[in-house]
Order: structure tokens, then C-alpha cells, then sequence
């Protein structure tokens, strides 16, 4: 199995200190904005990855577990099945 890595950029929405805020993977100050709520923050991590094709929004409960994912645009390297 070849070990590509995605060219997608990836964004997450999760819950840090009371608030809600958009992060970027493989980026350590990817932190965009922090929001009183987390659909004004998933909108703002739709809104980012719409501009930065290929890419992929994962949005997270306040626990940390896995709720939805919004992709956009052709991956240039999907995984392997």
C-alpha cells in the first residue's frame, strides 16, 4: 500500500476554553479565531477551506469525538481502498 500524503488542506472546528475555534492541520500556529459558537466557527472553517481547494473541514463535539466533514474540490492523492 503506497503511503501518499494528502495535498488537502485540512481544518478543524473544536471546542478549547469555553470557545469554539478553527484550527489548521500541519501548521503550529493554525489557529484562525476563536467563537462564542460553534456554528459561527464552522462557518468560518467552510468559508477558508472553499479557498484553499483541495480541502477538508472536520468538525468535532465539545468531547473531542469526530461529528462531520465537509470536503471540497479533487483530492490529488485519495487514500487507497
Amino acid at each position: 500500500m503506497a503511503t501518499t500524503q494528502s495535498r488537502r488542506t485540512v481544518f478543524h472546528v473544536s471546542a478549547r476554553d469555553g470557545k469554539w475555534v478553527v484550527t489548521r492541520e500541519r501548521r503550529p500556529d493554525g489557529e484562525y479565531d476563536s467563537f462564542e459558537t460553534r456554528d459561527e466557527a464552522v462557518a468560518r472553517a467552510r468559508g477558508e477551506a472553499r479557498q484553499q481547494l483541495p480541502s477538508q473541514v472536520k468538525v468535532h463535539r465539545a468531547d473531542g469525538s469526530l461529528d462531520s466533514e465537509f470536503t471540497y474540490g479533487a483530492d490529488t492523492s485519495p487514500p487507497e481502498r
